[in-house]
């Protein structure tokens, strides 16, 4: 099949309409810090997607001009993703970027990651491993696990990319109109949502670029992450085996 072509080249990057989505759980530590470094000159609305936060987030977002969508239980990080996209597609936004509720993606990258859409790309990915790209205050363990997973997925997608587990992106959501992609499945509402996504961009030829970008870890959080080994492996990678062998659309 050919691929729908997308209409970016045909308007000027000023009549874009451009939301910013942060899915946060527990970041009550972080994510005032992460909104507040959004250049509200990129960005026309920043949707905060709270899937259901046990910390004090709710009390530490209060009175920031932002949109709040917020989940009744936990579904996961694919879920407020997906929430926020599909906030994206009816409000009738051109450019979703996706950022990080715990600070791992500096927005201030946002300006690196817009700039290739309005050169006639559909879908940007940030890259800690492109040069000029940087990767800080990561464990050992988390060096090694991403740089793998980044090969493993070139292999069997049969497109070579340098982060596919980068979560921070930019992308025109008509992408999303594509019968071919379809996020509403339920199986994508954790950690697979992201690699699936990426997956269909790269197989169905859309144009894809990546840019360098910096992505923090916490100084001396040992919870710097929420995967849980093995399990949560599993979850991020399985997009890759499904779609690779049919199993899943």
């Amino acid at each position: 099949m050919v691929c729908l072509k997308l209409m970016n080249g045909l308007k000027e990057k000023k009549e874009y309409k451009k939301i910013a989505i942060v899915p946060v759980f527990n970041e009550s530590k972080r994510i005032r810090k992460v909104i507040e470094e959004i250049p509200k000159n990129l960005i026309d609305e920043i949707l905060l997607v709270d899937d259901c936060s046990t910390d004090n987030t709710k009390e530490v977002i209060k009175n920031l001009n932002i949109k709040i969508l917020r989940h009744k239980k936990n579904l996961g990080v694919g879920a407020a993703i997906r929430a926020g996209l599909f906030y994206g597609l009816k409000y009738n936004f051109d450019i979703a970027v996706i950022l990080s509720g715990g600070g791992k993606t500096p927005p201030k990258y946002i300006q690196s990651l817009l700039e290739p859409l309005y050169n006639g790309y559909d879908f940007v990915q940030g890259s800690r491993y492109l040069e000029g790209g940087k990767l800080s205050n990561a464990p050992i363990e988390r060096k090694f696990g991403t740089r793998a997973y980044t090969f493993l997925f070139s292999f069997f997608c049969g497109r070579k990319v340098t982060d596919a587990s980068s979560g921070f992106r930019a992308f025109f959501l008509n992408i999303l109109n594509d019968k071919r992609i379809n996020l509403k499945q339920k199986w994508l509402n954790r950690y697979e949502l992201e690699p699936y996504l990426l997956y269909k961009v790269l197989k169905l030829n859309y144009k894809y670029f990546e840019v360098p970008v910096e992505i923090v870890y916490p100084e001396n959080d040992k919870k710097y992450s929420k995967m849980k080994p093995i399990i949560d492996w599993w979850k991020i990678f399985r997009p890759v085996i499904f779609l690779k062998f049919n199993l899943k659309k």
